[in-house]
This record gives C-alpha cells, structure tokens and sequence, in this order.
C-alpha cells in the first residue's frame, strides 16, 4: 500500500518521501491499534489524552496546509487563467499523472501529519525535554 508516486526525484527527496511514507503507515497502524484497544477498554488517561490531543493538533494542521494550497490555487488561477495541481492531492489521479511527476495522496499526508503530531505528543506528555510544554 503506498500512498505516494514517486519519479525522477533527486535521492534525498526520495528518502525524505519514504521517511514520510513510513510515518504514515505507523500513523495507520497506531491509530488501528488505539481503536481496538479502546472497544475493549484497555487504554489508561494518558494514553487517551495523548492521542486525543494528537488528533486535535493534526486536524488544525491539516486544515491550515489545505487551507493554504486552496489559496495557492486561486490566486494562481486569478493571475495565470489556468488551473494548477500542487504537490498533494486528492484522488488516485491514474493515467492523468505523466513522467517525472511526483504526487502525494492526501490520504497519506494526512496520516504522516498525524503521526508527527502523536509522537510530538508522546514525547511531551512522558516529559522529555524540550517539548515538555506544560
């Protein structure tokens, strides 16, 4: 299962994209793993709160990036008279995509912001360091 496209990338975006992807795939599985657990009430406060807030902050982020990339679009639409496609994107998009384009599944990207945010999350609530923001 992968949620991105990749061609014609130079190798430290490639390695940027699997580290991302690899993120993403923890994010799925983290969450899959958190939901079984919570039905059978096998989850304690912390880690309730840490995944709870994980969504909160994932969501704003999420917003904002889809957010930004609609006003990308529009003001470039306004000034050009054409349409442009950014780096994320919604849908499979098969057969539309050419050579040499590279291509995020929203999907994905998505779950990576959240698997960031969860493990900012976890960091900051076992009160490691820097990110202990209380």
């Amino acid at each position: 299962m992968s949620f991105f496209r990749i061609t014609g990338v130079n190798s430290y975006v490639f390695a940027a994209l699997m580290l991302f992807a690899f993120l993403s795939m923890y994010a799925l599985c983290s969450s899959l793993y958190f939901l079984i657990r919570e039905i059978f009430k096998k989850n304690d406060e912390l880690v309730r709160r840490i995944v709870f807030d994980s969504m909160a902050m994932s969501f704003g982020l999420i917003l904002i990036l889809h957010f930004a990339q609609m006003i990308i679009r529009a003001v470039y639409f306004e000034k050009t008279g054409q349409d442009i496609n950014l780096v994320v994107t919604p849908g499979l998009a098969i057969g539309q995509l050419g050579e040499n384009i590279l291509h995020l599944e929203s999907f994905g990207v998505d779950l990576g912001i959240f698997a960031l945010c969860l493990f900012a999350n976890r960091l900051r609530y076992r009160g490691i360091g820097f990110l202990n923001w209380k």
